[in-house]
This record gives structure tokens, C-alpha cells and sequence, in this order.
């Protein structure tokens, strides 16, 4: 029997890391040989956002949320204590945050640990000097180093000057029946409201698209600081009928499958789930070109488009053409899950069944 702890900073968040963390979770839960718990610093919530699998068990560190930093640090001899209790075999860190616990807590034990990012290394070397310490001195110590795509693969190595056990691993993606859905004239975005994702940008955007086409809809689904903002921008706009702000949505598929197109404002991605729901759910997408993700998901003109960043008036025109041209918009919509096939839930999971089995032989 081998033992993954998948390690979380709150595994009950409704993110997109923690829905792809608990789908790869159960799924190597399914296997016989395999045991598989979440560990979390702390559980906000009562119950994950994500359905967990009645086999995978979740534990919490502590009770109190903590800011990452120097209070980190008597929590590395409670992680020893857990991993020697449970008798862990490889413990995954989903944010290399964690890795300046988990690498120290592993020390001299028979434990495995992966460091899994679910940015990219140009983020991790920009946001904060202690992102930066920690990738230098101790994500580099880890056995593996998880990335979503090749291109940012390719970074961490010319970054580390190492070549072993870097891997590139995409989010999954599944496929979403939406052959009987009604479509409506709207364009969506999924994502939480934040300003990394660009909604002063998307502001741009709507106010020169929706104007010109009052006879569509933009849904924002998601939820955070930027609401306000987003609010007052409608209000001054007039666009309290165009521009709908739906919050958190659990199935965020129930509205992609009603849209007709998926915009992206982001101004950095690491490899974003919602490009993968959309293209399952047949909506071509158009979003900026940031250095990692989209590019690998959307090919430009064939199922979405790939704008310059952070040009909004090219955004505005390209989605103004998809909204005018129903042939167009028909032909990139049948073309939109082909972008996903590579990514699909049993290619991804041989990858991360291939990496686990060489570092647990």
C-alpha cells in the first residue's frame, strides 16, 4: 500500500486549484494499492466545495488561517508528526508555498515530496520576495516539480539549471454533453473576481462590445473584491441589463452550455481550467496571450482567437466579429472541444500515474 497526502492550504475553497487537486485525488483513489488523504493548514469551510471521494479522508493543521510567513514555522514539526503517524509515502504540495513546510518536515524520512504549481515560474519570481525564497531554497530541494505546461517546464529548468524530474502535467479536462442546450446571445466569463484576472480590462471590453450590440448579455460567474468596482462600472455605464453578475456558481457548466462565447481577460495564467470547461461545453473562446495557457488550448482562429495583450480594442473587434457572424461563430463552436482532446481526465491521469511510479519504486 502507498500513502499520498495531497497538502492544501484550505482544500475547501472553491478555486480552481483545489477542483483540480480533489479530481486527481479520487481519482487515484480508485486504485487498490493506493491510499489518498488531504491534509489542509487549516478547513474553512464544513464541507469541500468539491465532492471528495468517500475513500480519501481530509485532515487540518490547525484551526486559525495564517498569512504565509514566519508563523509557518511551528507548523513544520506538526506536519513531521502527521506524516510519521500516517506513515506518508509522497506528500504533493498544491502551492509551492507550502514546499518551506513539507521539504523540511520530510527530512530523514522515507518521503517523497512534489511540488506543484499551479502558476507560473515568471509569477512565482514577480509576486513577493517570499515566493522567491521559498522556490530558490526549497522548491528546488523537492523530488519533483509539476507544471501545467512545457513552456513553463522549460522556464523552471533554465531557472534551476536542472533537468530531472520537471515535469509538464495539464488540468484535466472532461467532456460536457450540451447537444440539447439552448443557446442565448451571451458572452461569459468564469472566474473569481480578482484583479489578477483582468476585470478593469474586461470593463474596457464590455463597454465597447455591449454598446454596439444591445441585443446581447455578458455573465460574469465568480466572486471577490472586484465586485464592487464591477458594479459601479455597470451602474455609470447603463449596462445593468447587459452586464449580469451571477456570483459563485458550483456548476459553472449549467451556464457555459447556454453562452455562445468565453472571454478571458486575465493578465497571467498558469494553465486555467475555465478555457478547458469552455471548450468542453463548445464555446470558442477569445483571450489575451499571456505566456502560459491559453495558447496551449486555443488554436488562433480555428476554435477561439488570441489577442495581444493586453489590447482591448483587438478583443473588442474579434468578439464583435464572432457576435455578427453566425457562420463563423457555428464553425469555431464545432471546432472548440478539439482543443481540449489532449488534456482529457485518462491522458492526464497516465502522466501523473508515470511520474508517482518512478518516484515511489
Amino acid at each position: 500500500m502507498k500513502r499520498i497526502c495531497f497538502f492544501s492550504g484550505d482544500v475547501t475553497r472553491n478555486g480552481g486549484t483545489e477542483r483540480v487537486a480533489v479530481t486527481i485525488a479520487n481519482e487515484l483513489a480508485k486504485k487498490p494499492e493506493t491510499e489518498v488523504c488531504f491534509l489542509s493548514l487549516v478547513e474553512q469551510k464544513d464541507a469541500p466545495s468539491y465532492e471528495i471521494a468517500s475513500n480519501v479522508s481530509r485532515h487540518a493543521l490547525g484551526k486559525k488561517w495564517l498569512t504565509p510567513g514566519p508563523v509557518y514555522l511551528p507548523l513544520i514539526p506538526k506536519l513531521r508528526k502527521f506524516l510519521k503517524e500516517h506513515r506518508i509515502d509522497l506528500i504533493i504540495d498544491i502551492d509551492i508555498v507550502l514546499d518551506v513546510l513539507s521539504v523540511p518536515a520530510a527530512k530523514g524520512l522515507n518521503v517523497k515530496v512534489v511540488s506543484w504549481e499551479h502558476s507560473n515560474c515568471a509569477f512565482e519570481l514577480s509576486e513577493g520576495w517570499y515566493r522567491r525564497i521559498i522556490l530558490n531554497h526549497f522548491t528546488i530541494k523537492t523530488d519533483a516539480i509539476v507544471t501545467l505546461t512545457p513552456g513553463d517546464a522549460k522556464a523552471f529548468q533554465k531557472h534551476f539549471g536542472r533537468l530531472d524530474r520537471i515535469v509538464a502535467i495539464a488540468n484535466p479536462a472532461t467532456m460536457t454533453d450540451v447537444a440539447r442546450r439552448e443557446r442565448h446571445n451571451w458572452l461569459i466569463t468564469a472566474a473569481r473576481l480578482v484583479p489578477e484576472k483582468g476585470y478593469d480590462l474586461l470593463m474596457q471590453v464590455a463597454k465597447m462590445v455591449l454598446a454596439k450590440r444591445r441585443d446581447w448579455k455578458w455573465i460574469l460567474c465568480g466572486e471577490g473584491p472586484e465586485r464592487t468596482a464591477l458594479e459601479a462600472f455597470r451602474e455609470k455605464e447603463g449596462l445593468q441589463e447587459q452586464l449580469e453578475l451571477v456570483g459563485y456558481v458550483p456548476k459553472v457548466e449549467d451556464y457555459l452550455a447556454q453562452a455562445k462565447i468565453f472571454v478571458l481577460t486575465s493578465r497571467a495564467e498558469g494553465f486555467p481550467m475555465c478555457l478547458l470547461e469552455a471548450g468542453a461545453c463548445g464555446l470558442p473562446a477569445v483571450s489575451f496571450d499571456v505566456p502560459t495557457g491559453p495558447s496551449d488550448i486555443i488554436h488562433d482562429g480555428v476554435n477561439g482567437w488570441l489577442i495581444e495583450p493586453f489590447d482591448c480594442g483587438s478583443m473588442a473587434e474579434k468578439l464583435l466579429l464572432l457576435m455578427e457572424d453566425e457562420e463563423l461563430l457555428t464553425e469555431m463552436a464545432g471546432k472548440a472541444p478539439e482543443g481540449i482532446r489532449p488534456f482529457l481526465l485518462p491522458k492526464v491521469m497516465e502522466q501523473w500515474n508515470a511520474l508517482l511510479g518512478q518516484l515511489l519504486e
